[in-house]
């Protein structure tokens, strides 16, 4: 069975509209993307973002058949667009990232 996480992170000041900016242009890039996910292999990856109180926090849920190992394997960054993001994300987050607690997590396996 694969594992699920959902993170989050403050988002500085001004730099939402950075983010959106990135995460289009890893859309226009999808190919690049994918060969990330098979490398580290992630099944899903999905970014959200919330404005709560005049704080933006960026979200992102992750699916893997091993998170510690996908982790591992973007955090070497053997592609370029990894580089890229980590440098985005350190320019537009402040502070740790927050794991969610995980209460229960369903797959249809004939969709897989």
């Amino acid at each position: 069975m694969s594992e699920v996480n959902l993170v989050r992170a403050r988002i500085e000041d001004g730099k939402t509209d950075r983010l959106r900016s990135w995460f289009k242009e890893l859309e226009e890039r999808e190919s690049e993307v994918i060969e990330t996910l098979q490398h580290e292999r992630v099944y899903t990856e999905t970014a959200f973002t919330l404005s709560s109180d005049d704080t933006a926090y960026l979200y992102v849920y992750m699916e893997a058949e091993n998170l510690e190992e996908a982790v591992e394997a973007g955090d070497k960054e053997e592609y370029e667009i990894d580089e890229e993001h980590h440098e985005v994300l350190r320019d537009s987050l402040t502070g740790d990232w927050e794991t969610l607690e995980t209460i229960g997590h369903f797959t249809n396996p004939s969709l897989r």
